[in-house]
């Protein structure tokens, strides 16, 4: 018998027993203990009660009357070893359904622990909150008020600094809340611009005002695909498009991980991209880590900007 089956008899018959039982009606009566000695015995069941109670199982060793002689009963109080009913309230659960979503080292065993504990709340919960992650939960001050702004849909308004260091006032109606390359972002439509804008946290510079009304998500709104937002994508004010000619030495890159873009062939066998844009700096960074195999065709101020960044490497010629 492997050890595992060992401890599960152990642990039942523990658990089922009305009375302490002995070690020696453990060792004729559980699966597993029938070792040929008595020291052979002893020492499987010192290293099982051992492993087990640092397992967190409480296993109580229990004297059996006020004799030495009379030896030691084992049992498992079963009010100590099952986890009595929690009768969490809806918003404590959907903060544990945060912490499950944000806990990507614990995976589908954090989902599965939220669904036991939630399996006997009221139907009457709070809508779950809409939160994509792509790495594990970074400190942040504003996280908590954020991700209450986007389960109970109310509108915020903050002041924002961008990636270029402009500051404004902005209104959101918050759709989701994302972790995406080691910041949160909160997402939601812009109100004075009417459309889907996407906030870094930490460069939101005052707290989030609740403002009054009431929104819906968009059905199709897709909390998860945010988090495929790129760095060019978030920090500016104005969404522009840059196409990017790849030479043809880098080709099949573009190819292989920009399908779902426009493209076009370009002269000397280059494939040319077309990519939204609102953070230059974050763009030109992108393009430089290629090292020479990716130009800007447009627009003309992202290029003059890349030349500017290449300039001092590029020497006299």
């Amino acid at each position: 018998m492997r050890r595992i089956e060992r401890l599960i008899n152990l642990i039942a018959a523990l658990l089922d027993t009305r009375r302490p039982l002995t070690a020696e009606e453990i060792r004729t009566s559980i699966s597993g203990y029938d070792s040929p000695t008595q020291e052979a015995f002893r020492r499987s069941f010192e290293r099982d009660k051992k492993d087990l109670r640092e397992m967190g199982i409480p296993i109580e060793t229990v004297k059996l009357g006020a004799f030495e002689d009379e030896g030691d009963g084992y049992i498992i109080p079963k009010e100590k070893y099952y986890m009595p009913e929690l009768d969490l309230e809806p918003d404590e659960l959907a903060a544990l359904r945060l912490v499950a979503d944000a806990a990507m080292v614990a995976g589908d065993e954090a989902q599965a622990g939220v669904q036991k504990l939630s399996i006997f709340a009221s139907s009457e919960t709070a809508p779950r909150p809409r939160v994509a992650v792509k790495a594990n939960m970074v400190q942040e001050p504003l996280l908590g008020a954020a991700f209450s702004a986007v389960q109970a849909r109310t509108p915020v308004t903050f002041t924002y600094t961008s990636g270029r260091g402009e500051t404004s006032t902005r209104k959101i109606e918050p759709y989701s809340l994302t972790h995406s390359r080691g910041h949160w972002y909160l997402v939601g439509n812009d109100v004075n611009k009417n459309e889907v804008r996407s906030f870094r946290l930490e460069r939101i510079v005052s707290p989030l005002e609740p403002s009054a009304g009431r929104y819906e998500v968009p059905k199709d709104f897709d909390a998860l695909a945010r988090t495929s937002i790129e760095p060019w994508e978030v920090g500016g004010e104005e969404i522009e498009t840059a196409t990017l000619r790849f030479d043809a030495a880098m080709r099949w890159w573009a190819e292989q991980n920009l399908a779902d873009l426009p493209s076009k062939d370009g002269p000397e066998g280059s494939l040319e991209v077309e990519i939204s844009f609102s953070n230059v700096e974050a763009l030109l960074s992108f393009i430089i880590g290629f090292g020479g195999a990716v130009e800007i065709v447009s627009p003309a101020h992202a290029r003059a900007s890349l030349l500017a960044h290449l300039e001092p490497y590029l020497g006299d010629e």
